[in-house]
């Protein structure tokens, strides 16, 4: 039940919203073994000229930048798939995007099981269920 929020810009505007939601659910679905159909994407396309990179607008850049955060539950993954998670990604919105900056981002959080949920109950909840 991964929440996945992407805030993406690039040079040229073009509509990217289908392929990059696609992308990053099926990427999470494999790389971090989460469900597709509990997976959750928000999109924000920013305006080059409101996304700074060194102090400088990415326009100066002329180069697509992202920042993908995906909130899964502790423990539930490895080290292993965290990394290629991270490699992956950045990899799929350069595809998507063209040339991007180096600094652009993907960052896994990590929350407690009690702390995290959907539907109003949270994912421990959910897992002492499934086992009893």
């Amino acid at each position: 039940m991964p929440f996945i929020h992407v805030r993406y810009s690039t040079p040229v505007e073009k509509d990217l919203r289908q392929a990059i939601a696609t992308f990053v659910t099926d990427t999470t679905a494999r790389a971090l073994r989460k469900k597709a159909d509990v997976t959750a994407v928000a999109l924000e396309r920013v305006p080059p000229g409101d996304w700074f990179i060194a102090g400088k607008p990415l326009t100066e850049h002329r180069k697509a930048t992202f920042f993908v955060e995906v909130r899964v539950t502790l423990g539930t993954n490895l080290k292993e798939e965290k990394a290629t998670y991270l490699r992956e990604v950045f990899q799929g919105m350069e595809a998507l995007l063209g040339p991007v900056h180096p600094e652009s981002y993907v960052h896994v959080h990590e929350a407690t099981g009690d702390a995290y949920g959907y539907g109003g109950v949270s994912q421990e909840a959910r897992s002492v269920r499934s086992t009893s």
